[in-house]
């Protein structure tokens, strides 16, 4: 229960709350909520102020503060300047001007008793936190008591822990605040607290994390900042510790990835080693998983960096953890783990289903449907539902989906959003856009064009995308109001890739021929310096062949390839244009067709990169290039008759 003071000021119900309960934790506070500006700024999660931004505010601050001091202003005056400008922005800079102005000032005690005077009798939050700073630079009488009462609260405790560092709090002291911390102010205490010796890191391993909200944060602070392996090498594990520790381990691993830890072949391990011997608890399957995804993830990270050679030892030991983390999961316990997670409400469901998907368990729709009527809004949920779970599960979760989520909102119409770039109340459009992606039309074939037609409306760029792409499908079949709303889609559309794919819905492709040839001898064409670009061109019939599958898949500065159309016996100078996958998009100028296929017919290669695409894609323009590859061939081959390697000549 939160508990407002109203005309009982701040210090008098804190000091009679301490007092009263040996120093213990003001417990009407909402440990969800005391002291989340103070996180948000010491975390990052908001932009920092300009510093000449930081001056200013604090400079009137303290302009107000001396006005009210020698009687020249009111307090409110103050209380509203703080409500508008928190005292977290500017903090830093208010310490530096208080202590100026204390050593400047020859009536300090008309500072002294106004600080006094907030402290113990205001109601303003905002205006006591400042107060507290300028108690702890000046060291008023009593301050140790003060910060001691204020301590109680998370609201507060951001400038005591400040205060106490100011006037020197031993490490060991920081520490006592730590194990009875719990909020955002577990975070502001380790923050202030030095691993120095076994007993605080084991502690900040083992109970660091243990909280209610900045996990991740606490994680940062408490784990990655220690030797984990030193801490697992010495610590003889029971089935509960590593039950214990497994909660935060898997925090640490999912949201930091394997490469951010110290020793991180080591500690994985050895602590796969105490999960497989002792563990058997979902948190324990959950870290086993993060390994698991975070190291193939790393793997493919160094496939696309084409840094897997310089690598091979880590490779190599990537790659056992990976193959003991699937021994791990493939336990036929963790089925009877995970069901007996179903009904835990204080199990985080994204653990729960990630644990559930990977092990092949198959939840019930009666469960499903809890859990998700309890987690509309969560992600994974979709994804589970509409790419792993049967039809009943689908159906139930697109019903209770439509009827929670803000459907209307969520098809208003176009904006420029991105998933990369939604903050974590958008978590709406990430879950639209799962069921746009994974909604397949042979379980949802009455909904299925309804849906989709809102979605091309979403302000999520995505959703628009895959909404498109889904509705190829009815093409040809969309009916008079259908097209009109389609067209009225297209004109308000600003993204073009977008309005491409909406314009491909009302194109006739599907009554043009679909040509696919052979570009195998095009599979190891790549630019080189000494090609020659030649001529840009418009791409000829476009009336012929079905460009349906090109769009928002062939793109500017794309590679097409020139090959001479062998099944045209009535005119051989036809040069057809190709994607990578060999489906002809249309054909080259005749006068110039003409001129290639005679170098095409004495050796020379030919390749197109697209310069310029329209919205309907019915205008694709490519600049033609000769390639230097028959003269890279030519030599290959010669050398090919002194040496069994090529590429040991070629460079």
């Amino acid at each position: 229960m939160v508990k407002d003071f109203e005309d009982r000021c701040v210090f008098d119900e804190l000091k009679e709350f301490y007092y009263n309960n040996n120093g213990e934790l003001y417990s009407y506070q909402d440990f969800e909520k005391s002291g989340v500006k103070e996180f948000n700024m010491s975390s990052h999660k908001i932009n920092d102020l300009k510093v000449y931004e930081k001056n200013r505010l604090a400079d009137d601050f303290i302009r107000i503060f001396l006005d009210i001091a020698q009687d020249k202003e009111e307090i409110t005056v103050l209380e509203g300047y703080v409500t508008l400008n928190p005292v977290i922005n500017y903090y830093e800079n208010l310490e530096k001007l208080f202590k100026c102005i204390y050593e400047y000032e020859n009536n300090k005690i008309y500072i002294e008793n106004l600080i006094y005077k907030i402290i113990t009798k205001s109601n303003s939050k905002e205006l006591i936190k400042g107060a507290l700073i300028g108690a702890y630079i000046i060291k008023i009488n009593n301050i140790e008591e003060i910060l001691k009462i204020y301590e109680i609260h998370n609201e507060y405790l951001f400038y005591v822990l400040n205060g106490y560092e100011h006037i020197g709090l031993s490490n060991n002291e920081f520490f006592e605040i730590a194990k009875k911390s719990k909020g955002y102010g577990k975070f502001f205490s380790i923050l202030h607290l030095k691993p120095v010796n076994y007993e605080i890191s084991d502690w900040m391993i083992e109970e660091g994390c243990n909280n209610n909200v900045a996990i991740t944060e606490l994680v940062c602070l408490s784990m990655l900042s220690i030797d984990i392996l030193d801490y697992m090498n010495k610590t003889t594990f029971s089935k509960e510790k590593i039950e214990n520790l497994s909660k935060s381990f898997s925090i640490m691993f999912s949201d930091y990835g394997v490469k951010e830890i110290r020793d991180e072949v080591s500690v994985c391990e050895k602590l796969l080693e105490e999960i497989n011997e002792n563990a058997a608890d979902i948190y324990s399957l959950y870290v086993t998983i993060s390994i698991l995804y975070s190291l193939e993830a790393d793997l493919i990270d160094y496939y696309k960096e084409k840094k897997i050679n310089l690598q091979i030892s880590l490779y190599n030991k990537y790659k056992n953890i990976i193959d003991m983390c699937k021994k791990i999961c493939k336990k036929e316990h963790w089925k009877t783990v995970v069901e007996n997670e179903l009904t835990n409400i204080e199990l985080e469901t994204s653990i729960l289903i990630t644990c559930a998907e990977k092990i092949g368990y198959k939840i019930k729709k009666k469960d499903f449907e809890i859990l998700f009527r309890r987690d509309y809004e969560n992600a994974l949920l979709y994804k589970y539902a509409f790419s792993v779970g049967n039809k009943n599960i689908k159906k139930c979760a697109y019903n209770i989906a439509m009827k929670n989520l803000s459907v209307s909102e969520l098809s208003s119409g176009p904006g420029e959003f991105t998933i990369d770039k939604l903050k974590y109340e958008d978590i709406q459009h990430v879950c639209f856009f799962i069921m746009s992606k994974y909604m397949n039309y042979e379980d949802f074939a009455d909904e299925y064009k309804e849906f989709n037609l809102r979605a091309i409306k979403s302000p999520l760029i995505e959703t628009r995308i895959q909404a498109s792409s889904n509705l190829e499908k009815f093409k040809g079949k969309f009916d008079l109001n259908e097209i009109e709303y389609i067209k009225n889609s297209i004109i308000s559309e600003s993204v073009s890739s977008v309005r491409r794919a909406l314009n491909s819905l009302l194109a006739d492709d599907y009554k043009r021929e679909k040509k696919i040839v052979n570009v195998d001898n095009f599979s190891d064409m790549t630019i080189h310096v000494k090609d020659i670009y030649l001529i840009s061109v418009n791409i000829e019939n476009n009336n012929t062949y079905d460009r349906s599958e090109l769009f928002n898949k062939l793109k500017e500065d794309d590679m097409v390839y020139l090959i001479r159309d062998s099944d045209n016996l009535d005119n051989s100078n036809v040069i057809l244009v190709t994607t990578d996958k060999g489906l002809v998009i249309g054909t080259i100028p005749i006068n110039l067709g003409e001129i290639i296929k005679n170098l095409i017919d004495n050796g020379k290669y030919f390749y197109g990169i697209v310069e310029k695409i329209s919205d309907n894609y019915e205008e694709i323009s490519i600049g033609v290039v000769m390639s230097y590859r028959d003269v890279v061939d030519e030599i290959g081959d010669t050398l090919m008759l002194l040496s069994d390697d090529v590429n040991e000549f070629i460079q």
